[in-house]
């Protein structure tokens, strides 16, 4: 004979299946998608039909903020010409208490800065 399952235990299965079959309540980060080395308006005025839903994106869900990247390139490299971009889009990580960070290097360097609401990455400096 099969072992029966005791009410509490089946009470509880039940519980969990139907909370995983629950559609998911948490809504996505909207951020602004873009870069100004194809599209000129990334660098200062990003248009709204830059602004993506990140739950559309590769990784979808995992997405909790929003990133804004100034990248500086001095001088030539590789037949590279010197260069400033831009570029705008959703991020899986961000740090709350450490919005913005800055790297430099040999020739180059770059501004990365953290946000958590809709759209924050269009500004010059993410809220």
């Amino acid at each position: 004979m099969a072992p029966q399952l005791q009410p509490a235990a089946l009470a509880a299965a039940a519980f969990f299946l139907t909370l995983a079959t629950l559609p998911s309540t948490t809504s996505a980060i909207r951020c602004y998608e873009c870069n100004s080395a194809t599209s000129a308006e990334c660098d200062s005025n990003p248009q709204p039909e830059m602004l993506k839903n990140c739950s559309d994106q590769s990784k979808g869900s995992k997405y909790t903020a929003c990133r804004k990247i100034d990248e500086n390139v001095d001088f030539e490299v590789n037949g590279l010409p010197a260069v400033k971009r831009v570029v705008r889009m959703c991020a899986v990580e961000g740090e709350p208490d450490r919005p913005c960070y800055y790297k430099a290097g040999f020739g180059g360097r770059v501004n990365v800065c953290h946000c958590f609401e809709d759209g924050c990455n269009s500004a010059s400096v993410p809220a």
